[in-house]
């Protein structure tokens, strides 16, 4: 349900431009010459997402102010980690925090917040 919710609006769902999540991975190095990092792999998946300039939240009882993005996105086809970045209209940007919803149990979607 969630998935048809924050599909693009030609399919009828609510989200707006185009977001994705871009994950690097790095192989592991040469034995024969291990001062010397392996190859990186970058792997996108397109998400189902909608974003919200955010100004202040509240985080653990704290008053945040910082001016950000809070992109709310169905569960892909993988499960995000903070150190996967958004792609947001073609724009990278860093996760500072990854929250599911709900906290507790499977999760249908999650909240990402990132850095203006």
């Amino acid at each position: 349900m969630a998935a048809e919710l924050l599909a693009p609006e030609t399919e009828g769902g609510l989200a707006q431009g185009a977001v994705s999540l871009k994950r690097i991975a790095t192989a592991a190095p040469d034995p024969s010459t291990p001062w010397m990092p392996g190859a990186e792999t970058v792997t996108t998946y397109a998400l189902n997402a909608t974003v919200k300039r955010m100004h202040q939240r509240y985080e653990n009882g704290v008053l945040v102010v910082e001016t950000g993005d809070m992109v709310t996105f169905a569960v892909p086809e993988v499960m995000p980690v903070l150190s996967d970045r958004l792609v947001i209209d073609c724009a990278e940007r860093v996760m500072t925090n990854l929250t599911p919803v709900p906290a507790a149990g499977t999760p249908v979607m999650f909240k990402a917040w990132c850095a203006a």
